[in-house]
């Protein structure tokens, strides 16, 4: 199988017929060669040797993005898959990353960098959008003095059953996979996980994996 996409040649996922329309147009437009298209994820299958070109996806739903990559990813771990995604969300281009995502594409940015985006993507780089900036300068703003990472850990007052759960998000891990990791079921999960945001002040599990990296929690926990 080829690691390397045919440049400018992509394979576009889009339920909404109108919304395929428009996005084919503009790839169209600006040069890109559209193989093929379609309204799911599973239709890619059909194609011979999918690996070759980038697949675009663009669902509105965050939650089905990450499962679209997933799935696409499952058919061949060479395939190159570029999300479109209409509005910035941390927490699901996390998620697309780690399943293996190309490339988290925010529509509403202008039309030249949005093409040279899914350029670079067609060409095995990793792209991330302009919005994360903003983010990572926020927490590196906040990002606590070593001197009081030690206290901000023991003000939060993690179980050690909490702390392995938070590595577990750090890690990315769903709560599937959590369960399994610790020998614990799911509702066990779902608990620790509200303890910990609760405990955290923060808003969700993103958030709360951010915090720990911030803080150092691998170097800071102790081996069993």
């Amino acid at each position: 199988m080829s690691k390397n996409c045919i440049r400018d040649q992509v394979c576009l996922v889009s339920p909404n017929d109108f919304s395929r329309e428009g996005v084919s147009h503009f790839l169209r437009s600006d040069g890109f060669e559209l193989v093929f298209t379609c309204a799911t994820v599973e239709d890619i299958s059909s194609i011979e040797s999918p690996e070759n070109y980038l697949i675009i996806i663009d669902l509105q739903e965050p939650a089905a993005q990450a499962d679209a990559v997933e799935e696409l990813i499952s058919m061949s771990s060479d395939m190159k898959v570029a999300v479109l995604a209409e509005q910035f969300d941390l927490e699901t281009m996390v998620k697309c990353f780690q399943v293996g995502a190309q490339a988290y594409v925010v529509k509403s940015m202008q039309s030249k960098p949005l093409v040279t985006a899914l350029r670079l993507a067609s060409l095995g780089e990793k792209v991330l959008p302009s919005d994360l900036v903003d983010i990572l300068n926020c927490n590196a703003m906040n990002l606590p003095l070593a001197q009081d990472v030690e206290e901000d850990i023991e003000m939060a007052n993690l179980s050690p059953r909490e702390m392995d759960v938070l590595c577990c998000l750090m890690a990315g891990f769903p709560n599937k996979v959590i369960a399994r990791e610790l020998s614990v079921c799911e509702a066990t999960v779902k608990v620790h996980v509200k303890a910990i945001l609760r405990k955290l002040k923060v808003n969700n599990r993103t958030q709360a994996a951010i915090w720990a990296s911030s803080h150092q929690i691998r170097e800071t926990l102790q081996p069993a």
